[in-house]
């Protein structure tokens, strides 16, 4: 496998390229002829699909965009090539297990498998959130003291005494580290001084990684994020950070967001880049696990249909080919407090366990608002241990989940954003209020008896 000096080399030696010729010459292009050649089809009816064959199309599709199109660096203009060879080098050396965590509370993280009877890992938090330093430390609080949640992706920090963090600026330095600080104090404060973490999200640069690059702040069985950048492109800041954590030895974790309605085309080429993402952020980045997150142009949300039936026939596709450790982004549009988001995050579960991946969140509101808690992530852990011990199939999935968006489809350009996280909870005690607990009870009845989900045990 290419060693990350290598990666640098192609990044500098690789074909000179436009940017905009990128885009549209070999991303576009490669995407929709992929789509047609293998004949693509996404069908809102079937939002979790049974079709094997499907899966390996999109997987072999995948592979020809991997190839064809690389990576493009931004920085230099080049594009960073892999042949076969190295590729698949990549995906047969790609861990089939990790152990993040410490003690009592490490974990096995490890690839799932299409309709896999074992539990779910659960990694709660509002990932990708700015999140008000005054709320950091109870909120993180509120999801390790769930004893269903397994690891830790909180959001990060937009502000730090009362000043805006800046990318690549001192502040910067400041923020991951408080992030780091609050999340460790959480965690020992919950009981859980070993729970594993994917964190620095206060690191928008690659600064904010170095600073944190020590066992006071990010232990070597923790993670960071490095992403893909839209679409199949990346720069040295990227690079910089998987040179950082390669050598301090903490795992590196690709996240891929493209966008359905951007140069990957609908959701068909959308699932496409998907799998090359996932390969190429293997040979560049040498990640140990991937992160899934589909988004929707309009709603953001990964609850919406097309989503959805990306995490389904990606995660499926990655499975049966190359069984890489997934997790899936559980980003609804709803927030805390509502009915809404007890459906999104439902639908989204089921999706994700059932076809090969691990669900993270609730990342309530899409991020925008830190409207979010422990406790709907409680429920997303409920329905994922429910989903694994009733076995259930990716037809009765299909039902479950196409009714289940049907329950909230026409609100997600509205959504019921729910409400502030000192609005639900005691922030003094770290239990959520009456009021908040009383939604909770009451959804979780009625989804799991309109959907014959065992959730009540």
């Amino acid at each position: 496998m290419n060693s990350i000096w290598e990666v640098i080399d192609k990044a500098e030696t690789g074909a000179f390229m436009e940017e905009k010729d990128f885009d549209l010459k070999v991303v576009a292009r490669l995407c929709r002829e992929l789509v047609k050649e293998h004949g693509i089809k996404y069908d809102p009816s079937q939002i979790v699909s049974a079709d094997d064959s499907m899966a390996d199309d999109v997987f072999e599709a995948g592979m020809k965009l991997a190839l064809e199109a690389g990576a493009y660096c931004i920085d230099t203009k080049r594009v960073i090539k892999f042949d076969e060879a190295e590729l698949k080098e990549a995906l047969l050396s790609a861990p089939k297990s990790i152990i993040i965590g410490e003690g009592k509370d490490s974990r096995v993280l490890y690839a799932r498998g299409v309709e896999d009877q074992r539990p779910a890992i659960i990694c709660g938090g509002q990932a990708g959130a700015a999140i008000p330093e005054e709320w950091y430390l109870p909120m993180a609080i509120s999801y390790m003291k769930e004893p269903l949640i397994d690891m830790i992706n909180n959001g990060g920090l937009a502000m730090v005494e009362g000043r805006k963090v800046r990318t690549k600026t001192p502040l910067e330095i400041q923020a991951c580290r408080r992030e780091l600080t609050m999340l460790r104090e959480a965690a020992a404060r919950a009981g859980r001084p070993g729970i594993g973490f994917i964190a620095a999200e206060s690191s928008v640069s690659a600064l904010g990684d170095l600073a944190i690059a020590h066992e006071r702040y990010m232990r070597k069985s923790d993670s960071h994020l490095v992403a893909l950048l839209n679409e199949l492109k990346t720069d040295f800041d990227r690079i910089s950070k998987v040179v950082n954590f390669t050598e301090y030895g903490a795992f590196n974790c690709t996240l891929v967001d493209p966008i359905i309605g951007g140069y990957a085309g609908g959701p068909e080429g959308v699932a496409v880049c998907f799998v090359a993402s996932f390969l190429l952020g293997r040979a560049m980045y040498r990640s140990e696990f991937h992160v899934c997150h589909p988004i929707h142009f309009k709603y953001m949300s990964t609850s919406a249909p097309e989503c959805m039936w990306n995490l389904n026939i990606v995660g499926q596709a990655m499975a049966r080919n190359a069984p890489f450790i997934i997790m899936g982004d559980v980003w609804t549009s709803a927030g805390a407090g509502s009915e809404m988001v007890f459906y999104e995050a439902a639908a989204n579960t089921i999706t994700n366990v059932v076809t090969g991946s691990h669900p993270l969140g609730v990342s309530a509101t899409n991020g925008k608002y830190p409207h979010a808690s422990g406790l709907e992530t409680r429920f997303m852990a409920e329905v994922a241990h429910a989903v694994a011990r009733s076995r259930m199939t990716r037809e009765r999935a299909n039902e479950v989940v196409v009714a289940l968006a049907n329950e909230y489809r026409d609100k997600q350009g509205k959504p019921d954003i729910g409400k502030p996280f000192p609005e639900l909870y005691d922030t003094r005690k770290v239990v959520p209020n009456k009021e908040w607990v009383e939604v909770y009870l009451k959804m979780r009845k009625e989804i799991a008896e309109k959907f014959d989900l065992d959730l009540l045990y």
